[in-house]
Formats: C-alpha cells, structure tokens, sequence
C-alpha cells in the first residue's frame, strides 16, 4: 500500500524533479579565500633562515603581498609541480611561471633591497643571472609552503583551486581625528589638542575610501584648553566675541569630510566625485548611481544624490580656497543652501576666474607689430596704433541661452521664496506683498483656495495647468515628431531669441503662475580657451549688458585687451559710440566680430565690414594676421587668434544645460563657477604639456645640430 502511494507520488512531482536537477545549481565556493592563519613564529623562522638578517620589514611585507596577490599564477606554476597525465607531463620543481615572477622582483626592486633577499653563504656576487633567478624562484615557492598557498596536497591531489586572498582580516582599525596636533591660534604658543569626545559616547560612522567601503569608523575631536576652540576632521570652529556665535573654518588639509550624518569620504572619493562631474557632464544623481552600481551594491551600500551634492560642494570649496590662498569661514552649522550662497559670495569673485590671472601664452598673445609681416602689392599698410607695445593680446565673448529661474514680478531677480522652485513663481518679498491676491497681472481679487486664480480668471489657470501636465508626455511627443514640425498638442511658448545684432523686445507677461528665467550665460574666455570671467543676463544680451559686463571685468585702461572680440561687434560699438563710453575703450581696444559672423554679415554693414573685421589682409591691422609657413616653404597669412573659442566654450557649458536649469540661483551660480575654474585648470594644463613638449623636441633639434656640426 505505502509503495503504491509512493509510486503515485512519484508520477505527480517527477515532471518538477527533473526541472529542479536540470537548474543551475548555486555556486557555494566562496569568491575569496581567506588570509593565511599562520602563526607568527613559523612565518619569522622562514624568513631568517631564507633571507638576510639585514632585510626590512617593508621588503619581507613586500613578499608576502606579492604572493598573496598572484594566486592564479601559483596555481599555474604547482600545476606543473603536480602532472597529472601520466607519460605526457613531466614534473617541474621550478616552473617558467615562479622563474618570471623572481625575475620581476629583481627588476623592480633597488639593489640595495634585492641583496637583502639572500643569505651570505648564497654567494649572490658569483651567480650567474639564470641561476640567481633560480634561487629566489626556490625561496619563493617555499614561502608559498609556509602561507599554506597550495592548491595540490602531498600526494599530488588537487585540493583546492587558490582563490583571490580576503583582506578583510588584516583591514586596518580606522579612526577619523583632527589633522592638526598644535592649536592654530597664535596666543596659544601651539598648545597641544585635548580630546574633547566623551569617551562613552564616541560616535561610529561610515567611510569611504576611494572605492572601499569601512563601517563602524570611530571619529574623535579635539579643544584647546586655551582658546577653548574645538578640532574636527575636516573644520575647526571658534567662538566670535562680536557676534557672540561660533564660526566655522574650513581646512584645506582635511583628509576626511563629513557629507552626511553617519558618513565619511576621503579626498580621493571627493576627488573622483568632481573629475566625474566634470568630465561627464554628469548629475550628482547620476554619479551616485554609478558609485552605487560600480562599488556599493557588492556591500549593500547605497549613496544618496544629496551626499554626493554635499562632497561636491565640501570638495570644492577647499579647491577653490586653496588656489585663492584663503581661510573659507562661515557661520558653523550653516544648511547647505546658505553654504552655496556663502561660497560663491566670498569665492565667486562675481564671476571672475583667479586662475585666467595674468595669463598669456602664445594662443593668446602676439608680439606687437607695426606693420604687416606681408602685404599684397595692390594695398598699402595703414596707420596703427601708435602706442608701442610689447605684446598685443585679445579676449572673445559669447553667451549661450540657458539660466535659472527667479522671481516672476517684473526687474525681479530674486531667488524663488520655495527652495526647489515646485508651484512658487515669487521671492520672499513679493510673495509676502501679494499674499492671497491673484497671479493674473493688474488683478487684486483673492485666490480660489488650492489654485494661484480668482474665480473670475479660473480658465487661465486651469489651461496653465493644463498645459504643464500635459507636459509629461513630451518624451512620447518626441518620439513621433520630425524636426521643426509643430503640432497642436504644443502649448505657447513666449521666445526671446535675437537677431545677430538687435534687441528683442520682451514680451508683457500676462500672469505670474510661472517663474521667469535668467536669459543667457555671457563669458569672456581667451583665444586658448582659458575662462576669464562670466555673468548672467536677465532679460537679452543687448550691448548695453555687453559694455556694463566689459567695464566691471577691465576697470582700469591698464588691464584691458586690445581687441575683444563678439559676435554683436557692430551693435557693441553703435551703443558704445551713442552712449560715449567709446571715449574710453578707444583709447585702448577694438571691438571686431568673429569670423563666422563676419562672413554673413560683412555684404549689408559698412561699418562692420571697415571697423570690425577680424582679419583684414590689407595690412590695416597686422597684429590680427600673421604670416605662416606651409611645409613646402609656401608663405601664407592666417589669421593670428582663435576667434572662435568662446563657441567652443558654449559647446562645452551646453553638456550641463539639463543639469543647470533645474538648479536654484545659488546652486546654478556655484556649480558653473566651480565647472569652468576645473575647466580653466584644466586648459592651462595642456598647455603647458604643450609648451613642455615643444621645448622637449627645441632642445632635441639643437642636439641634432650640434652633432652634424
């Protein structure tokens, strides 16, 4: 009876026990192995009786890492220790795999250090290479032996496969302090540091080094007796007398940085966060998910936007204090918003980029000439300035079409009352003034409860409204559109774009239900690519903006260009004439367009074609073309600047354009002040890995002369 129950038992689950057999089963063999448990004393009696008495603790660490990191290669090399086709394979006491690892240590190991490796009766001096090879390949493998690093027992039986060797058992015993060991105040006479954690509440966080993930991190912080001022990782605080308030003071050696309540990062994680930022136009939400993806997920570890936000802005402000040679000092437990107003104010320099200081390398310079280098028969060199001057330099402006949102009133640019912007279109002052008043311009009637109308203008707000959620489906729009074609679920859109050289008039807005925004971005870089400054305009890039954004930048006749070049030359130079600001800048700069915008506009403007030209070949301005040489020796002239390099910056800046236009003011003023400070460092090193170069192959052709002579 039971055998019959068995049997029909059997017949019902047969079908699932052949799934379950022919499933993939679970690999249980662990990854990694762990690190070798032998005792101390075993270990050191190998290393005395193998090595010199005189070898270093960093050498003999030095072997056992060597080992413990090239476990695939010991299992090649006791492979072949171990033949296990009779007849075929042949036993090999010193494989060509152990033989090529000794023979790496002695390359890359100092003399000095590789002697220490053997004993005096090895009689290292009277060895052949092969054979000194063979010697250290023999201590090699033997130290193998005593870690326990083998894959094949005694009797030649495979045991186990070497696996990547665990650190987890020899990680260190991290613990977050102050950097600093005197008090940093000089009426202290560089006291000592007494620790000012309880030592029954010491706190435990997370850190993470570079890509390593360390929990339970003990972090300790410090006083002086003194001054009574309080040491932490990365800041020190003081108490202000004036203000009767504690200040913060940023340290620019911190080897740590707090980001979040129970989290840590060191200066290479910080580090990395802004390279990635900025050279892949990426989000911080974006890089948090790579972090998390790349090294978080192994531990169950997930990094958050906001932490990586607040690396940023901890990362940058060390960079940017650093290279001003300043103490960046706050008010201690500031939010993270009044940090970022905070830092642009007192780093910012209203735009203005320290590195571009000075700056003039051959892109962006040439020396002063009088007249041209070359000019044809038909044409006579005309007058110059006549002001002699060592070098002649020039700066291109240009603005790309992207800013934040501010405040809807009209010549407000005030940041939004709402931090994130979500359903305010007002600042604080003007959403106090309006209170419960509708949205809708010039009326004073109260709100419906729940809507930004009265009744009386309800089917604005509701086609507003309507016109925003319908919004949601624009990537499903975009999929079935074709370039420039319009269709009629698109709502309205007020443009403010601008002919070359005209104003555009700015539309009356109807309402206030949606904030306004900044119209453009406007730099100033030089023809290398290097960023001087750069400013925001509100409303257009009209001239007048142009001439206030050039003044503030060169205030002084001693610190302007000799030519700025922009595409709204001719408009630029019509304002400066009219409103007689042109009495000053003549005195030192020409305005010129650049040479795209010169060939479409140079036909239908006179005064374009004859003032602003920035290349004219009748020798009338000889500093702007210059002569050059092909490989054939065929003479010809160039023009002398790269007029075009503030397009290729706005290229650039246009990788971040999603990012930006989510940003609030502050957030949009820090972060693309910070982007092209990287952006500046990083063009002055190329160029500089290029004049290196060319001196490089100067000194070789010189070298080359002197043995022909």
């Amino acid at each position: 009876m039971l055998c019959g129950k068995f049997y029909i038992l059997l017949q019902v689950f047969s079908p699932l026990i052949v799934v379950i057999f022919l499933c993939p089963g679970v690999n249980a063999a662990p990854s990694e192995q762990s690190f070798p448990e032998i005792s101390f004393k075993v270990f050191n009696t190998f290393i005395e009786q193998n090595f010199s008495s005189k070898i270093s603790l960093a050498t003999v660490l030095m072997l056992l890492f060597t080992l413990n990191e090239n476990t695939d290669l010991l299992n090649l090399h006791q492979r072949q220790q171990n033949p296990q086709l009779k007849g075929i394979e042949r036993r090999v006491d010193l494989s060509a795999w152990i033989k090529s690892l000794a023979r790496e240590i002695q390359l890359q190991t100092t003399e000095t250090k590789f002697k220490t490796l053997f004993k005096k009766y090895d009689v290292l001096k009277s060895l052949p290479d092969a054979e000194v090879v063979n010697v250290l390949g023999t201590k090699l493998n033997g130290l193998a032996d005593v870690l326990g690093l083998k894959a094949y027992g005694n009797n030649g039986k495979l045991i186990k496969k070497l696996q990547p060797i665990s650190k987890n058992a020899i990680q260190p015993i991290l613990v977050i302090c102050p950097p600093l060991f005197n008090c940093s105040d000089k009426k202290c006479n560089g006291r000592s540091i007494l620790q000012l954690t309880d030592k029954d509440d010491v706190p435990h966080v997370t850190l993470l080094k570079g890509s390593e993930i360390f929990e339970n991190v003990t972090v300790l912080s410090g006083y002086c007796a003194n001054c009574q001022t309080h040491y932490f990782s990365d800041h020190e605080t003081y108490k202000d007398l004036p203000s009767n308030s504690r200040k913060r003071v940023y340290l620019h050696n911190a080897k740590y940085l707090k980001i979040g309540q129970s989290l840590y990062v060191d200066r290479i994680f910080s580090n990395a966060v802004m390279n990635g930022i900025y050279s892949f136009h990426a989000s911080t939400a974006a890089y948090a998910e790579f972090w998390t993806n790349s090294y978080g997920k192994v531990n169950a570890f997930k990094i958050q936007r906001r932490q990586i936000w607040h690396t940023f802005i901890q990362e940058s402000i060390r960079i940017l204090s650093q290279a001003s040679n300043i103490l960046f000092e706050v008010s201690d437990n500031s939010s993270i918003q009044d940090l970022t107003h905070d830092a642009f104010a007192i780093l910012g320099e209203q735009g203005g980029i320290r590195l571009a200081n000075k700056h003039g390398c051959s892109e962006c310079t040439q020396e002063y000439k009088s007249v041209a280098d070359w000019v044809p028969p038909a044409n006579d060199a005309a007058a110059v300035l006549e002001t002699q001057k060592g070098v002649v330099k020039m700066v291109v402006m240009d603005g790309i079409v992207m800013g934040p949102t501010h405040c809807a009133f009209d010549n407000c640019t005030g940041a939004l009352a709402n931090a994130h912007g979500h359903g305010e279109s007002f600042c604080k002052v003007h959403r106090t003034q309006f209170q419960n008043c509708c949205r809708v311009r010039d009326c004073t009637n109260n709100r419906v409860q729940g809507t930004q109308a009265c009744q009386q203008h309800r089917n604005e707000w509701h086609k507003y409204t309507q016109s925003r959620t319908a919004s949601s489906l624009a990537g499903v729009r975009r999929m079935l559109n074709h370039p420039n074609e319009n269709y009629e679920w698109h709502g309205e859109r007020l443009t403010n774009d601008q002919p070359h050289d005209e104003e555009a008039p700015e539309p009356a807005k109807k309402n206030y239900f949606s904030p306004s925004r900044f119209y453009c971005v406007e730099t100033i870089c030089a023809p290398c690519g290097v960023v001087i400054a750069w400013t925001k305009f509100a409303k257009s890039e009209s001239p007048t903006n142009i001439l206030r954004f050039l003044t503030a930048t060169y205030p002084t006749e001693a610190t302007r260009p000799d030519y700025v070049c922009i595409d709204k030359a001719c408009q630029v130079l019509r304002t400066s004439i009219q409103n007689g600001t042109w009495d000053e800048w003549s005195k030192t700069t020409r305005i010129i367009v650049d040479s795209y915008h010169y060939v479409n506009h140079r036909v239908k403007d006179w005064l374009c074609r004859v003032f602003c030209n920035p290349a004219p070949l009748d020798g009338s301005a000889p500093n702007l073309v210059i002569e050059a040489e092909t490989k054939y020796g065929e003479k010809y002239l160039k023009r002398a600047f790269n007029t075009q390099a503030c397009e290729q910056l706005n290229g650039w800046i246009g990788g971040f354009e999603s990012i930006l236009k989510r940003m609030t003011i502050d957030n949009f003023n820090w972060f693309l002040h910070v982007m092209l400070f990287y952006h500046t460092r990083n063009v002055l090193d190329k160029i500089k890995e290029r004049e290196e170069k060319k001196n490089e192959n100067h000194e070789l052709s010189d070298d080359g002369d002197d043995d022909d002579m």
